[in-house]
């Protein structure tokens, strides 16, 4: 049986074509040895770490939580949510 991927949403090929520059460009830029990885993150097949992601932030002068919108606005409500339950819950020492 295949396992059925869940796609990463993000904007990285919108703010790579807004910029003019081919994934060549970028994965040339970004000190990489080839576009694999830059078009897995495209795609959302593959999350890149947290250096390639500010790397990315750079090469397209957008901060990683407007490039990776969805995940952003995702862990926000998660972590709010857990912000408020530790707010209102009884203190144990």
């Amino acid at each position: 049986m295949r396992k059925t991927l869940t796609k990463i949403k993000n904007h990285l090929w919108t703010y790579r074509k807004k910029m003019g520059l081919s994934q060549k460009m970028v994965a040339g830029f970004m000190g990489l040895k080839g576009t694999d990885n830059l078009s897995r993150y495209e795609h959302g097949i593959k999350v890149p770490r947290l250096v390639n992601a500010l790397k990315l932030e750079i090469v397209y002068r957008t901060p990683v939580a407007f490039l990776f919108a969805d995940i952003y606005e995702q862990l926000k409500k998660e972590i709010r949510k857990r912000e408020l339950k530790l707010k209102h819950a009884p203190n144990k020492k």
